[in-house]
């Protein structure tokens, strides 16, 4: 049951049943799948506090349960973009709070999380066992140092051959579209989400880290915060690209010639060996002018292994939870 894709019948059904306190995943006996489905309930509602948050404004995507975690599950579907044309993976995970009832009406801050290496087919966010990114959130919200976020973590790249680094390549899908126009535009026809640009951020580690950066100086009207692990800022792509559209896509170059008020947070290992990672959050910071504003840290004798990404975790969702707007 849990690797077929449910109707929208079925998946109002489970809503129901979870909502009604039948299905929990805390319990590890049940079998009723909490599910992304909500009610559409037209493109935004207004919180008695004034906050804009968008409803889901569909059509419904068809989502499975790719895997079962302490924090509940993660969802996978497959988003064919409707501007660029390109289909691939993207795995969802809801905090516990989507589906409490005390937060029936409320939307939730979106952080959208890019992998490493060459994301093709994978996204390792989405593996607790090797970041477990949603635990940690589940823990820091319980604690008051985070917010419950919906995490939406999309592949890079659509094949191992075509490393397009999050942009627009002549000849090549357009990667730069679908993820800046057709992943957004999904989060929002699927969930309940905040109008303002303040609910919505992101992060990647390496390659990913790239994107992140890049997606929130290319479209600061949709991204307040961004978090760059070991990144770098000018594409390294081997693909052939004119040298014009290759400054087109370099971040560095965008930071310093648009200056958007967003809010990066770049991290980078301390080791000696892996110096190359500070170098280029150096020369970003450089460049860097208000009202970007970058906060640096160099993580002690960290190298550029998923094993010291672990450990940052915490600090990139207090990071978010800082500079973003939580559940309204």
């Amino acid at each position: 049951m849990a690797d077929r894709h449910m109707s929208r019948k079925a998946i109002a059904l489970v809503a129901a049943l979870w909502l009604a306190g039948c299905g929990s995943a805390s319990h590890p006996g049940t079998t009723t799948l909490m599910t992304p489905g909500t009610k559409t309930g037209g493109p935004a509602a207004r919180t008695r506090h004034g906050a804009a948050v968008s409803m889901p404004t569909g059509p419904a995507a068809r989502f499975r349960v790719a895997r079962r975690t302490s924090a509940g599950p993660i969802f996978l579907t497959s988003l064919k973009g409707v501007r660029s044309g390109v289909t691939g993976k993207v795995w969802v995970w809801l905090p516990p709070q989507y589906h409490d009832p005390r937060y029936a009406r409320m939307g939730f801050p979106v952080i959208t999380l890019y992998t490493g290496g060459s994301g093709a087919g994978y996204n390792y966010w989405s593996d607790p066992k090797i970041i477990p990114t949603q635990a940690d959130d589940v823990r820091l919200a319980k604690e008051g140092r985070a917010y419950p976020f919906i995490m939406v973590m999309p592949i890079l790249q659509p094949s191992a051959r075509e490393d397009t680094e999050c942009s627009d390549v002549p000849g090549h899908p357009k990667m730069g579209t679908w993820m800046a126009e057709d992943v957004p535009a999904f989060i929002r026809a699927n969930f309940r989400t905040l109008t303002s640009r303040d609910g919505w951020g992101t992060a990647g580690a390496s390659s990913g880290a790239f994107c992140a950066i890049k997606m929130a100086a290319d479209q600061p009207g949709t991204y307040k915060a961004a978090v760059s692990w070991g990144g770098y800022f000018e594409p390294e792509t081997g693909l052939s690209w004119a040298e014009e559209g290759r400054l087109a896509n370099s971040p560095d170059r965008t930071l310093q010639r648009t200056r958007p008020e967003i809010r990066l947070l770049l991290l980078a290992g301390g080791a000696p060996h892996v110096r190359t990672d500070v170098q280029a959050m150096t020369a970003l910071t450089k460049v860097i002018r208000p009202p970007t504003v970058a906060t640096t840290y160099v993580q002690p004798n960290g190298l550029h292994r998923t094993v010291d990404l672990r450990g940052l975790v915490p600090k990139i969702l207090e990071f978010l939870t800082r500079n973003m707007q939580g559940p309204a």
